[in-house]
């Protein structure tokens, strides 16, 4: 009988070192549920404004304004998108309203409006909770700066509720973007990508580009800057139509500014966006071996045929290749997307209007910097194009290094 018991103690204990050491099993708490569990009188009886997306969702999947709402009033609810679920009607032209809160909804479609000053009449806290995925260009990043800078003007309290970087925290890659360049795919100066939640970017744009909100943020617990999103254990809801999976964002990183040109498709249409890079007059096997020349860190190519059921050659078989990721933690997607692009203007350089103006502007403005388009149209080795975007990254890393609130 004792040897039974032993034997059992035994398995159960090898059963919780292996499930508390597999990462799907990590418990990370979201800024939502710190703040309700440690933190309830910062908006406890408040009236709140609060920026938000339809990916925010608490650890037991409920909506962070419907967390909310339990212990304040929402009056106010800003989303980037159109609106994520049921409104009603106001009178004269008031509304739309939550249909759950009774919130007023405010959709900002342009991330360079700002929200209007008087909605924040007899508001006492800004909320800003969204789920980021780690790319300047995400429009939510934009938003969140425009929102800091009101709420200094109207002299408002903000607190954050931090997120996952779908990224990571120790990834940084791109160029730093250049102010002629700044557009509503960004208008701070920062990185293609940059390696921070929302809450250390909210605190860089604070002190650095002198926002001067009045902030106070409520960090994840057990959450480590090196960790994947999977490895989180929290459940991924889309931030858009084209981000269906947590790992897209890696790949949005890399072909999303080059695919801006318009003449290729990115995947966009398929089950894998941001995965491809098709059209009629690619030659996949050509431009695969092309590109597996250079040895990549993190990544291969393969040919790929695909039918796009929407968008750019929908409802065509359309021959091109797929990007295939393989190890995240050292895959650089700016060095990828500038490889794809400058190969791609070697073997077709009068399907590739690198030259045309509305095309340099759309590439420039994503990648953040003109420079990128035009060393490649000058036939600039890939390295050396890659370096000359590391001196303003380097410059980047340099302060970012105080705003950095999670371990390695």
């Amino acid at each position: 009988m004792s040897r039974l018991f032993l034997l059992k103690t035994s398995v159960i204990a090898i059963l919780l070192i292996i499930l508390l050491s597999c990462p799907s099993f990590s418990a990370v708490k979201v800024g939502i549920d710190v703040l309700a569990t440690q933190h309830p009188t910062l908006v406890k009886g408040k009236r709140l404004a609060v920026l938000t997306s339809k990916s925010a969702l608490d650890g037991n999947l409920l909506h962070t304004v419907d967390r909310l709402s339990k212990a304040a009033e929402i009056k106010i609810i800003i989303t980037g998108d159109h609106f994520f679920r049921e409104t009603i009607p106001g009178s004269n032209g008031s509304g739309p309203f939550d249909a759950l809160t009774n919130a007023k909804v405010v959709e900002i479609l342009d991330p360079l409006k700002k929200p209007e000053l008087k909605l924040f009449n007899n508001i006492d806290v800004i909320v800003i909770d969204f789920q980021d995925i780690g790319i300047r260009y995400y429009k939510y990043i934009t938003l969140m700066a425009q929102v800091l800078d009101v709420a200094r003007e109207v002299q408002l309290p903000v607190i954050i509720l931090d997120r996952p970087n779908p990224i990571g925290g120790r990834l940084l890659s791109g160029p730093v973007l250049e102010v002629a360049l700044r557009s509503r795919f960004g208008v701070y100066p920062i990185p293609l990508i940059y390696g921070m939640t929302i809450a250390e970017l909210a605190l860089y744009f604070n002190k650095v580009f002198g926002l001067g909100a009045n902030l106070t943020v409520i960090g994840m617990e057990g959450y480590r800057r090196g960790m994947t999103y999977a490895a989180t254990g929290l459940h991924w809801v889309p931030p858009s139509d084209f981000i269906p999976e947590s790992t897209t964002p890696f790949y949005y990183a890399a072909t999303g500014f080059i695919g801006e040109i318009g003449v290729f498709s990115t995947g966009v249409g398929t089950n894998r966006p941001f995965h491809y890079i098709l059209a009629p007059w690619i030659d996949g096997e050509i431009l695969a071996g092309k590109l597996e020349d250079y040895n990549l860190p993190g990544v291969r190519f393969i040919s790929a045929q695909e039918k796009p059921y929407y968008g750019l050659y929908s409802g065509q078989d359309t021959k091109g290749i797929e990007i295939v990721i393989t190890r995240p933690e050292i895959f650089d997607p700016f060095l990828t997307g500038t490889a794809i692009l400058k190969t791609l203007y070697e073997l077709y350089p009068d399907r590739i209007p690198l030259k045309n103006q509305a095309a340099a502007e759309a590439i420039d403005c994503l990648a953040g910097s003109a420079m990128v388009r035009e060393m490649i149209v000058s036939n600039n080795p890939l390295m050396q194009i890659y370096s000359s975007t590391q001196q303003s990254l380097a410059g980047f890393m340099q302060k970012r290094k105080d705003f950095l609130i999670y371990p390695e």
